[in-house]
């Protein structure tokens, strides 16, 4: 199965005290025994990038997904040589992102759309995520039926790791 993880999952994977702490950990130990293959994207380590820390660390060691450009110049996180598709993939890939801020709840952040994107583009089973901005029960399942790759919580993706194993 292959995931990408969002920002708040790693930090959440290094933050005892967070809700989601030992879903994130079940999701690791699942990767190390190669139960699961986790990916990034170059939006979420430009995210965790403003803040230095071990969730950083802990990313950076995950294989990076194909960087879509999205948004304006000046939200883009990634060097031209890094991108990967054409100028229209451009320009579909912001479409796609606009429609995942409506269908998203308000708040949502533009790495948070465009490390979906690249999930999305990379064929990734599930996106997962502890925002609720896209992992609310409808949100995701506007998403979904939209898109058809599912946004779950770390809870979430910890049990259906688990009933996939079996």
């Amino acid at each position: 199965m292959k995931i990408a993880l969002d920002t708040n999952c790693f930090i959440d994977a290094m933050n005892q005290q967070s809700p989601s702490h030992t879903a994130m950990q079940r999701i690791l130990i699942a990767q190390a025994a190669r139960q699961v293959d986790i990916h990034v994207s170059l939006h979420t380590l430009h995210e965790l990038e403003q803040k230095p820390d071990a969730a950083l660390d802990l990313a950076r060691g995950f294989q990076l997904l194909p960087y879509w450009p999205i948004g304006t110049i000046k939200e883009l996180v990634g060097t031209i040589s890094q991108a990967t598709g054409t100028f229209d993939d451009i320009r579909r890939n912001d479409v796609i992102q606009q429609e995942l801020e409506s269908l998203a709840k308000a708040g949502n952040d533009i790495r948070d759309r465009g490390a979906y994107i690249d999930a999305l583009r990379a064929s990734m089973d599930i996106f997962v995520t502890s925002d609720t901005h896209l992992a609310g029960k409808d949100q995701a399942q506007r998403i979904l039926d939209r898109f058809h790759m599912r946004i779950v919580r770390p809870d979430e993706a910890a049990s259906i790791i688990g009933q996939h194993s079996l």
